[in-house]
């Protein structure tokens, strides 16, 4: 059975890169299967739609994007590479037709960062480069981490139509026009974000026209609808943090990653600094309002993820090196925590559907 299996980004120092492990659903725990030593410190993974391949980004010597085949047990095996042209890939993804991945680099050398498309074969082949795009607008205000653009993600809309890129450096959210057979982008507008946001990352929800985004510096999440011209409307703006939180004066905190629970009546994102798991309810129309936060069982969680039957959340605890798994309460969306496993900088997972 592989429906069952984690793979697991990992960005340490250990000899090696992705972690496969296996959910067990009865306990809330996870058990490695397998760990891969072809790559180490990887930044982000993801599934190809076909459930065959999983593509990861690495910084171990050469900064690359890297293909691996998914046998029948669900091992994990390297197939091909290809040059990232940036110093830190910090997101990945292929395509919903699987033609094509998608690539950003936060950064290059300490220059503003980049998007790249590469071509994929049937057999997982990462062919060369057909798109670099690199973003030359007005930054941010916060001198320190807004100095260049630094797109932080880059994911299809549900139709596969277009490809949403949250620039940290920018404060704005660029659109482009998907053409996945040349593996080409088409420049389609941006969305606004408030000066200083920082966005990083988007989910869209399972059943209505809704994308929400977690926004970096300034512990937010907004919400937008859109229609089928690809029209944005921003919709809300809510804070990560309780009411009651004082920012400390050094480690203050930073979001990360957002998700929309399968049965789309919860949203989710992580604090880092705060270390926790912000839990939303969203109405019919969509629209979050917050719960409660929860603990992550350890420091700086970066990615997590929700299973795809929507029973449990697993998220990575950067900084002392723990996966921590929390069963969710389908009514209420409330996280209760089950198990942390021993992990080499765990942040980013991924399952098949």
């Amino acid at each position: 059975m592989t429906e069952n299996l984690v793979y697991i980004a990992n960005a340490g120092d250990a000899d090696y890169g992705i972690t496969v492990a296996a959910l067990d659903y009865d306990k809330g725990a996870l058990e490695v299967v397998q760990q891969v030593t072809e790559i180490s410190e990887c930044h982000y993974l993801n599934l190809h739609p076909s459930g065959k391949f999983l593509l990861a980004t690495t910084m171990d010597g050469a900064v690359e994007v890297v293909a691996f085949a998914i046998d029948a047990a669900g091992m994990l095996r390297k197939v091909s590479s290809a040059p990232a042209a940036g110093t830190s890939p910090a997101y990945v993804c292929a395509d919903a037709s699987g033609r094509c991945a998608l690539l950003v680099n936060y950064v290059n050398a300490g220059a503003r960062g980049n998007i790249r498309v590469y071509p994929i074969d049937e057999a997982g082949n990462l062919g060369e480069v057909s798109e670099h795009i690199e973003i030359d607008d007005s930054t941010g205000p916060n001198q320190e981490r807004q100095d260049v653009s630094h797109p932080h993600m880059i994911v299809t809309t549900p139709d596969n139509r277009f490809a949403v890129v949250p620039d940290l450096g920018t404060d704005k959210i660029y659109l482009y026009a998907l053409d996945a057979a040349p593996g080409k982008l088409t420049p389609a507008g941006s969305l606004d974000l408030p000066a200083g946001a920082g966005p990083r990352h988007v989910a869209f929800h399972p059943t209505l026209p809704r994308m929400y985004g977690i926004n970096e510096l300034d512990s937010t999440v907004a919400a937008w609808s859109y229609d089928e011209q690809n029209n944005f409307t921003r919709l809300a703006i809510e804070s990560t943090l309780p009411a009651d939180y004082q920012q400390p004066a050094e480690r203050q905190n930073t979001t990360a990653d957002v998700h929309v629970h399968p049965n789309g009546r919860f949203l989710y994102g992580s604090n880092r600094g705060h270390d926790s798991i912000v839990i939303y309810r969203l109405d019919a129309d969509g629209l979050p309002s917050y719960i409660t936060t929860e603990s992550t069982r350890g420091a700086w969680p970066r990615a997590f993820m929700i299973d795809p039957r929507g029973e449990y959340l697993v998220v990575g605890n950067r900084h002392s090196d723990n996966a921590a798994v929390f069963s969710i309460d389908a009514a209420s969306g409330l996280l209760t925590f089950r198990s942390s496993l021993a992990l080499s900088a765990p942040i980013a997972f991924k399952m098949n559907s």
